[in-house]
C-alpha cells in the first residue's frame, strides 16, 4: 500500500479521519465531563497537523495523478463529516488502486 502516492495518500486519508473522529468522539466528551480538559489541546494539535499534511498530499495528487479539480474539492468537503474520508476511500479510492495494481 505504501509503494505509491494513492497508497500514502489512502493512509494519510485514514490517519486523518481517525484523528478527528477521536477529536469529536472522545476529546470533547473528556473535556465537557471535567475528566480531562487538556484533551481538546492535544487531539486538537495533532488533528490540525494531520489536516495539513492532508491538505499538502491531496494537492500533491492533484497535481501528479492530473485529477479533475472535483475530486480534492469533494475531499476537502468528505474530511468535514465523521468517518466521512473512510467511506470515500472504500467508495472510490480502493476500487481505484486495485485498478492501478492489475495495470
Amino acid at each position: 500500500m505504501l509503494h505509491s502516492t494513492l497508497g500514502r495518500f489512502r493512509l494519510m486519508l485514514w490517519l486523518q479521519g481517525i484523528s478527528y473522529v477521536l477529536l469529536l468522539f472522545v476529546a470533547f466528551p473528556l473535556r465537557d465531563a471535567g475528566v480531562m480538559p487538556q484533551a481538546v489541546t492535544w487531539f486538537g494539535n495533532l488533528y490540525g497537523f494531520l489536516f495539513l499534511m492532508y491538505l499538502l498530499f491531496m494537492v500533491t495528487m492533484y497535481t501528479s495523478q492530473k485529477w479533475r479539480l472535483r475530486r480534492p474539492i469533494a475531499l476537502f468537503f468528505v474530511s468535514f463529516i465523521p468517518l466521512g474520508n473512510m467511506i470515500y476511500d472504500v467508495v472510490v479510492f480502493r476500487k481505484l488502486y486495485r485498478q492501478l495494481n492489475k495495470a
